[in-house]
Formats: C-alpha cells, structure tokens, sequence
C-alpha cells in the first residue's frame, strides 16, 4: 500500500500557481526565500550560530569585531565627522550588526558617538538579536526605498547577493541555443522543463558567455537581480563612500567553465546539502555562487569603481594586524586566556575558508554614474 506524501500549504500553493503556468526557477526561488508567510528567510527560523548553512558570522563575534576596526579606520579617513551611517543589508536578525556595535563601543568611544547604525531587512525577526536592546544606535528599514538618498557612509553586505533568485538555464547546442529551466509538475510532484527563454534581458545577458567548449546538456544560473538592485543602493550612497561586499563566488573566467555542468545552485537544510533544489519549499536555503565580473560591470555602471576584488581571507588578516598586536601586549608572554583563545581560534577559522570566499570593496564616485 502506498502512502502520498501530504503537501504543506505552502506546496499547494506554488502548485496551484504552476497549474496556471510554469514558473520560471527566478520566480520559483523568490517564493521560496522570500514569500511573506512561508518563505525560508522571511517565515523561517532566522539565520544564526546554528543555521543550516556556514558563514562568517556563525563563527562567532571575530568577525564583526574586524568588521569594527575597518569602520572605525574609514571614519578617521574621512576626517572624523560628527555622524558617521552604516547601513547593512540582509543581516536577518542582526547578530553581525550587534557584533559590530558591541565592538565599536567596547573598543572606540569617540566613533561610538558618530554611528548611526541602518539596517534593511524584510524578514519578520528582523534585528531581534537581545544584544541591540543595549544600543539606541540604529534603526530598521524594509526597503532600500526608505533610505534617504546620500545619506550612507559606508554600506555593507554579507552573503546577500547569493541569495537573489537567479535563471536557470540550459544549453542545447549550437542548432538550438539556450533555453530556460521552467518548474513545472509530473503527477503532481516539482520537476525542471525546458521551454523558452522568459525575456530579452536573459537573452543578451547569455551572449556574454563562451559556449565554444559547451556541450549540449550544460546547466548554469545567471542572476538579473544585481543591476537593479545597485540602481536602487547606489543613489542612497554619498559621494565617496565604500561599499563591502562579502560572498563565494568567483570571475566569469572560471564561474562557466565547462567542466562545471550543472551550475553553482545549491540547496541547504539541516546542515546538509539537500541534493534537491526543488525539495520542500521555504525549509530549505537556495543560494548560488556570485559571479564577480557581472557584479564589478554592473557596479560601475552604477556609478561605484571597484577598489579591490580580495580572498577573504588576505582583507581579513590585514584587519587583524591591529588586534592581534593589542591581544599580544597585553598577555606579555603569558599564556593565553580562554577568551584569547576563543578569538584565535574564530579568526583561524574565517581566514581558513577557502578562495571562493571574496570580498569586493567599492567607491561610490557621482561623476561617473
């Protein structure tokens, strides 16, 4: 006797949208991440130590510390303004940004009465960290719309663009070209199709790729979500501010290569690569690898030049110069305490996450937008 597996209500629902039409997988990932009630970021359990995937902020507070001292030294760049706004964007409940500001004030008191602290995120546990209720220091924001614009002095992101819906598309071979990967339903189950491509936007976006070495069968995502988004942020910056940008991912030389058949697109839960990008809807996280040159074209075209394009780690270590220095003056040969190790050890870890880790560092400049 066979048993069904009984559909969530939220499985019901893309379903009966997919009766009407195919989705495309763009339109099928936003639902996912990002529906009001069920969607994995918006609904679900909030991102933490403990999440069903790895970053730099689930190691620990190391990070937002670095983070801390890289504001503090842009502030004292910019001659030490009376307020000085960062704003982040996708910080979920807002364990970095409580990370950041405890450091800030812990560490540097004149910058701590400078800082306003932004944050715009759309999930319903935004910046519910218990640690904020100790700082006056920021606000929330929903939508990049509700940023004044040239109001932000520095703005950052960690793991953000990773999480945008992307394309997902196939090539047929040189008679046929591209076509799109459609979500559609087999006997009532998620399942890919091939149909045409959605717009004439995702069309000239594929002819920036090299498909001489392709064959036919190979899968790849392409993210249309970047430019909008910058022309949206951009506008928001001052002139001269920087902009930090944390993901995987990797130049277009090497993100379509052909031996990388079947994309970047990976799906998370429970720890775990799930295998099924399709598989159990707003449970589980989708995310694919950021693909650096598109970012960079895109960035200067918004009008922000690209002041470097680092692994994490090297960026991470030249952070840590200053406290590594301070740690080692104030033990003085002695061994190490347990929060000294603790330290160490979370900064070993973030610098030893491997060359698909980057962070591109940018300048707002208005004259060439």
């Amino acid at each position: 006797m066979s048993h069904t597996r009984q559909l969530s209500p939220f499985e019901r629902e893309i379903q009966r949208s997919i009766r009407a039409r195919p989705l495309t997988f763009k339109e099928y990932m936003a639902l996912a991440l990002y529906h009001p009630q069920w969607g994995y970021y918006t609904a679900q359990k909030a991102p933490g130590r403990n999440a069903d995937f790895f970053t730099s902020v689930s190691v620990g507070s190391c990070f937002g510390e670095l983070l801390a001292h890289y504001m503090h030294g842009i502030w004292q760049e910019a001659g030490s303004p009376e307020t000085f706004t960062a704003l982040e964007q996708g910080g979920h409940i807002g364990m970095l940004a409580a990370d950041v500001i405890s450091s800030i004030y812990a560490n540097f008191p004149a910058f701590s009465k400078a800082i306003h602290f932004l944050a715009v995120e759309r999930s319903a546990l935004a910046m519910t960290d218990p640690r904020l209720t100790e700082y006056s220091c920021w606000s929330l924001a929903h939508d990049l719309q509700d940023i004044p614009q040239e109001s932000v002095d520095l703005f950052f992101a960690n793991e953000l663009i990773d999480a945008f819906p992307v394309h997902r598309v196939i090539w047929q071979g040189p008679e046929h070209g591209w076509a799109e990967l459609h979500v559609s339903l087999q006997e009532d189950v998620l399942t890919f199709a091939e149909g045409q491509l959605s717009s004439s936007i995702l069309a000239d976006r594929l002819t920036d790729i090299d498909i001489s070495n392709f064959e036919p069968g190979y899968i790849t995502e392409i993210n249309l979500e970047i430019a909008p988004w910058l022309a949206s942020l951009s506008p928001r910056l001052k002139h001269n501010a920087i902009m930090l940008v944390f993901d995987y991912g990797m130049p277009d030389s090497t993100y379509y290569l052909p031996s990388r058949r079947e994309g970047t697109l990976q799906s998370y839960q429970n720890h775990q690569r799930s295998g099924n990008l399709l598989a159990n809807p707003g449970e589980q996280d989708l995310t694919a690898h950021v693909d650096f040159t598109h970012l960079q074209v895109e960035a200067e075209l918004a009008g922000l030049n690209s002041r470097r394009l680092e692994e994490q780690s090297r960026f991470l270590t030249r952070l840590a110069h200053n406290p590594l220095k301070a740690m080692e003056n104030r033990l003085q040969g002695t061994a190490p305490d347990k929060k000294s190790l603790s330290w160490i050890r979370q900064f070993q870890q973030l610098t030893s996450m491997g060359p698909n880790f980057k962070v591109m560092e940018l300048l707002r400049n208005v004259g060439s937008a």
